[in-house]
């Protein structure tokens, strides 16, 4: 290393902030530029290059540096940068994995609520009284003996009505389904 960066590092390390400053004024440039070269975006590389900074500030009494400040620099800012485009490769896998199932997820319920819609109407379309006896058995949960009190009617023409609303709602659907 050379007398310059030590005594530099020296300083970083007793926790000298100007000689922190100096270095941060000689080398942010270079190593922004560095990093561009790899991210291709100017912004991120400006991110890389203050993060970097920052952890080299906070690690500074625990970092080793063999070689010289600059060498230890480029390499970090190198790592950095590539972590920063693997992290921007699986944030872009995720965001299209996310938008795929959204996607999915809202087909699925626009096929809901237009069966929902389909069997409504069909329901509608049902004489009153077998509306009347399918809605409270299927929608009010009600019993045949219940439905039968209520109306005043035989549990077998409950059975009945059920019976019959029941196919005519799948006839209903298929007919619907087939356009």
């Amino acid at each position: 290393m050379k007398k310059d960066q030590k005594i530099l590092f020296s300083g970083i390390a007793s926790d000298n902030y100007s000689s922190f400053k100096t270095l941060f004024e000689n080398y942010y440039g270079r190593l922004c530029a560095y990093v561009f070269t790899i991210t291709n975006d100017y912004a991120a590389s400006e991110d890389i290059v203050q993060e970097l900074f920052i952890r080299f500030w906070n690690g500074r009494q625990k970092i080793v540096i063999a070689d010289s400040v600059l060498a230890y620099l480029f390499r970090a800012s190198r790592n950095a940068a590539l972590n920063y485009i693997r992290g921007k490769a699986n944030r872009e896998r995720l965001q299209q994995n996310i938008t795929f199932k959204e996607t999915i997820i809202d087909r699925d319920f626009l096929e809901e609520e237009e069966f929902i819609c389909f069997l409504d109407e069909c329901i509608e379309a049902l004489p009153e009284r077998s509306r009347q006896v399918f809605k409270l058995s299927r929608v009010d949960g009600l019993k045949q003996k219940e439905i039968a009190e209520k109306l005043n009617i035989s549990i077998k023409t409950i059975k009945n009505q059920i019976w019959k609303s029941l196919q005519y709602l799948k006839s209903c659907l298929e007919l619907k389904d087939a356009f």
